[in-house]
């Protein structure tokens, strides 16, 4: 399929697997995110929403070049949102997350930053900024910490400039948020996300003209449904006895398949809220990222 040359965002059929500990999925792991493809013009004002967990911040990160995948799958100015590190460096491509985190050796990533740093000085900390726009910007941002959530007015006039980015310089903007306080006429488009899947993608307009209720009721309605075809799910592998989880841990106790025995390792080898490993032999995790880390 030919790239739109009118696209700033191409997502192509993106498949995402969050890696384990020797840098690559577990084998027979379920992707994260799979066969999701969007396309995004100049000026266009996305509005992503989906339940938690449904993997909107993971595709975010992913646009805003913070995880690897093929280069085809995700374009952002024509370009590799990964491989080519210019998008961002120019300011091309901003990834604006809910926190501020750093690495930190030996004692896992993505720690959050926790120190008293006001907005003023940290948007004055980047070179290259419009001074006008700086200052425009400053008279929206007016916070003591980086953590503070924004009031309503400040969220107003934030969403106002956004749009005016759009208009006037042909910005093009995802929003992931579960607020829609405000967001009845700012998004273009509305792109909703379940379990790593595309499920609708369409302009506001046509949103409007296929439900009589507002945005937060018909993005409620939504995820209503999805929650009930959940439980609907659940309650048949319920009533099936073991899950299919459960069907393949099992298995690989009895065969000693390694391949199935790979579907134990979650959370990249860790186990929930311990320093304890739940792979197999890797009793000293903290070792084994040490040597990891080393090659």
């Amino acid at each position: 399929m030919a790239e739109d040359p009118k696209a700033m965002i191409e997502i192509k059929n993106l498949r995402f697997t969050y890696p384990g500990i020797d840098g690559h999925p577990p084998p027979g792991s379920t992707p994260l995110i799979e066969a999701f493809s969007l396309s995004l013009n100049a000026g266009d004002r996305c509005l992503l929403v989906g339940s938690n967990g449904a993997g909107k911040t993971t595709i975010l990160k992913i646009l805003g070049g913070k995880h690897m995948v093929e280069p085809h799958m995700v374009r952002v100015l024509g370009r590799s949102a990964f491989h080519d590190t210019a998008l961002t460096s120019s300011g091309d491509l901003c990834y604006l997350g809910g926190e501020w985190r750093r690495d930190v050796a030996f004692a896992g990533f993505d720690v959050p930053i926790q120190m008293d740093v006001s907005a003023e000085k940290m948007i004055f900390g980047v070179s290259g900024v419009d001074p006008k726009r700086r200052d425009e910007l400053m008279k929206v941002l007016l916070l003591d910490e980086i953590t503070v959530d924004l009031d309503v007015l400040a969220r107003a006039d934030l969403l106002k400039f956004l749009r005016k980015e759009c208009e006037e310089r042909g910005a093009t903007i995802i929003y992931a948020t579960h607020i829609f306080d405000g967001l009845e006429d700012w998004p273009s488009h509305i792109v909703y996300v379940a379990n790593g899947k595309l499920q609708l993608a369409m302009p506001m307009d046509k949103v409007k003209e296929n439900s009589n209720l507002s945005l937060m009721r018909t993005v409620e309605s939504w995820l209503r449904k999805e929650m009930d075809e959940k439980r609907k799910k659940r309650n048949e592998r319920k009533a099936a006895g073991l899950s299919e989880f459960e069907k393949q841990v099992e298995g690989s106790r009895v065969t000693g398949d390694p391949a199935s025995a790979a579907i134990r390792a979650m959370n990249n080898g860790w186990a929930a809220g311990r320093l304890h490993s739940t792979i197999a032999g890797e009793e000293n995790f903290v070792f084994s990222s040490n040597r990891v880390l080393r090659q």
